[in-house]
């Protein structure tokens, strides 16, 4: 295949302050034995001496290029690269990996052959802050089904056509640690994802890197929420595989969910007691974003000083826009409300009346009137997180 035949491969590096492992990237890439192809690095806004090295490299080689500005974070800087891309095919390797010799043209060559695979990927070497290999990553043939039970895919070994890369939407921005797995996933549904047995590509993994600091913070809950959001459902090895949420509670992986910035479901205002006690109609109005809607509103709550069985059962009808949904009978002293919401809408008004009114036998809430039990939680649920909920609540 002549040079004016072979097609141009983009490669994106995102970046932010890793001048320290930043020229080996770019070095793997620029002394690749395939000669058509343009490396993008899309940087943050670094501090460090990044901006130098891309600098440096913009001046002597025409086939790269750099922006450099503040952006929403990895996934953002990928999708701002697929933008400027003009290949045919889009590698995507991180600022502190590095591809092994040949990579691009044995995963040109392979597409080439290959016609129909979306995607394909390799096997991958893991590297330690010093550049030594320290293990391989467990790559394997992905499909759907395999996806669903690991990530078999590494990411700095994987190829993907451009056309395919646009089809998906290019990585999801509400993601900002396994927004690879779930573009894996997602491609898997409409394209075959090839498998090429050779080395490709080094993942590095040193201290100060997400694999390292954010895995049980970030990286399993995210995994969770994009196996729930493409396959309704998360495999039960994964159930086990994290007894620390196990451990803490559904509530509290939620809560985990709760506090990304990507969250895109809330409660904007709500009447309950600073104390948490619920009035005689509680009123929760919720927001969500139309790409991942509000479909539940979970209510956990207890009636203190209760015995194990009520002795008057509680009533409580929940109400959303006006429109009486669900009646629910209380009569233990814990319970939880699983309160149906409307997809097609982004704003809920949800009033909870109760059957019970009277006021608390205690000092700070004394005269107040109170629907006679404590709302100890209310979270609004998007459709994986419904799922990520009924499946560690059963577990």
């Amino acid at each position: 295949m002549s040079h004016s035949q072979q097609p141009l491969v983009s490669i994106i590096t995102p970046s932010f302050n890793q001048g320290r492992f930043i020229r080996e990237t770019i070095n793997s890439i620029l002394t690749q034995d395939y000669a058509n192809l343009e490396h993008i690095v899309v940087d943050g806004g670094s501090t460090d001496d990044t901006l130098s090295i891309l600098q440096e490299y913009a001046q002597k080689d025409p086939r790269f290029r750099y922006i450099s500005e503040p952006d929403r974070g990895q996934s953002h800087a990928l999708n701002k690269g697929l933008a400027m891309a003009r290949g045919e095919i889009i590698g995507w390797l991180n600022s502190d990996d590095t591809y092994v010799p040949g990579a691009i043209m044995m995963a040109v060559h392979a597409f080439a052959s290959n016609p129909s695979w979306g995607m394909l990927h390799g096997n991958c070497q893991v590297m330690n802050e010093y550049g030594q290999v320290s293990s391989t990553y467990p790559s394997e043939q992905a499909d759907s089904k395999k996806l669903y039970q690991s990530c078999v895919i590494c990411q700095p070994s994987a190829f993907i056509r451009t056309h395919v890369f646009r089809h998906m939407g290019g990585v999801d921005e509400k993601l900002q640690f396994c927004m690879d797995y779930d573009l894996w996933m997602r491609i898997a549904k409409f394209y075959p994802i090839g498998y090429v047995p050779h080395y490709l590509g080094n993942a590095r993994i040193h201290t100060t890197c997400k694999s390292a600091t954010q895995w049980h913070s970030v990286g399993v809950p995210e995994v969770l929420r994009s196996l729930a959001k493409n396959y309704s459902s998360i495999p039960s090895h994964w159930i086990s595989y994290v007894p620390h949420y196990k451990g803490m509670g559904v509530l509290d992986l939620l809560r985990i969910y709760k506090s990304f910035p990507s969250n895109t479901t809330r409660i904007t205002s709500m009447n309950r007691g600073m104390d948490l006690w619920a009035p005689p109609v509680l009123r929760a109005i919720v927001e969500s974003d139309p790409s991942a809607p509000a479909q539940m509103l979970l209510l956990k709550g207890k009636v203190p000083g209760s015995p194990a069985k009520l002795p008057k059962p509680i009533v409580l009808t929940a109400l959303v826009n006006g429109v009486n949904v669900k009646s629910y009978t209380v009569d233990k002293p814990t319970f939880a409300l699983e309160i149906p919401l409307d997809p097609n809408a982004t704003t809920h008004r949800v009033d909870i009346a109760s059957s019970s009114v009277g006021v608390p036998n205690t000092p700070q809430v004394q005269q107040r009137i109170v629907g006679g039990y404590m709302a100890e939680e209310i979270i609004p649920l998007s459709y994986d997180e419904v799922i990520v909920y009924r499946i560690f609540s059963r577990s």
